[in-house]
């Protein structure tokens, strides 16, 4: 359920910084936070395990609107300006298609994790740029490359030795809803390749839309489950965490510090979060596991381009290959 977000555009500066703020910190110091934001982000996996007592819409509906207001109290405190920037048909139209994303691929997550372990969910969700080169080019928005399909070849096989690694029992159901994770970030993506920069209120009120369209799929489809102490406050803190304070981090760390560097880094991200999973004991680290991963991590950077301008704003997960701009 990466990340975007960065589930990840052009624009989508959540909070802008003053002029004597950028000039007060070092461009390495911006790194930095960027690498806050990375660890942040890893984060998601484990806490989505304490949020199952929930049903999947009305966790999302909280996390959601946690983010969208955590965002716009971040924008609110750092902005140089009172006034916000205005709204335009561009921008609905744009976080609708955020909206959309972000959910479809925060619910897939999910439901993949009552299938599969949840290191190898978000392995197989992370092959999402991998994808967005594939759909790129059949909408001919790129040119075939020989390191394109590698890239795809990698990935695909990284989830197929992972779905192995449990040969008694594979359990295609949560490979598929994790690939269709990635499916649905990667489909917003090629959206955003369409239409680039709007507003840096984007994730604010894209969060906000989420929540909505979240609370009406749990009305509709699901019953409601009154949260125990325990999952309320990881459904929040999932929302402030590597939904929203991620995110705040890592636009701040890519406008003003190493950007190329921050890029590379973020593949690791996966990582990251089956890392945190092993050591709290949530997860085993297998050798399959440990392909698995490392081939899909070839896949994303192969999958690498400066040539076009991914989204930059991403689920709990990012991996863009330029950022916010």
């Amino acid at each position: 359920m990466s990340t975007a977000s960065k589930l990840p555009i052009n624009v989508t500066s959540s909070a802008p910084v003053s002029r004597t703020t950028r000039l007060a910190i070092s461009p390495r110091a911006w790194t930095s936070l960027g690498l806050i934001a990375i660890l942040l982000w890893a984060t998601w996996p484990a806490l989505s395990l304490l949020t199952w007592q929930l049903p999947t819409f009305e966790c999302l509906a909280i996390v959601f609107l946690v983010a969208s207001l955590t965002l716009g109290g971040l924008r609110a405190f750092t902005a140089r300006a009172v006034h916000s920037e205005p709204s335009s048909g561009s921008l609905w139209v744009s976080a609708i298609a955020f909206a959309t994303g972000i959910t479809g691929s925060a619910a897939f997550f999910l439901m993949a994790t009552h299938y599969i372990p949840p290191a190898e969910a978000n392995l197989i969700y992370c092959l999402w740029p991998a994808m967005v080169i594939g759909l790129g080019v059949l909408f001919g928005l790129f040119r075939l490359k020989a390191r394109y399909v590698g890239g795809i070849a990698l990935g695909f096989a990284g989830v197929a030795v992972m779905t192995r690694s449990n040969a008694l029992a594979p359990s295609y159901a949560g490979t598929g809803l994790a690939l269709f994770a990635g499916l649905s970030w990667a489909l917003y993506c090629v959206f955003r390749l369409k239409r680039p920069a709007v507003s840096g209120a984007l994730l604010v009120l894209g969060f906000g839309l989420a929540a909505l369209l979240c609370a009406v799929l749990h009305l509709v489809l699901e019953p409601t489950v009154v949260p125990t102490i325990t999952s309320v406050s990881a459904t929040v803190a999932v929302g402030v965490v590597p939904a929203a304070l991620a995110n705040w981090l890592w636009d701040c760390g890519f406008r003003h510090g190493n950007s190329q560097q921050l890029t590379v880094l973020s593949y690791t991200t996966p990582l990251f979060s089956a890392l945190i999973l092993i050591v709290l004991g949530l997860e085993t680290l297998t050798s399959r596991l440990l392909m698995g991963a490392v081939l899909i991590l070839l896949a994303g950077l192969l999958s690498h381009t400066n040539a076009v301008k991914l989204p930059a704003e991403h689920r709990f997960v990012r991996t863009d290959t330029e950022g916010s701009r």
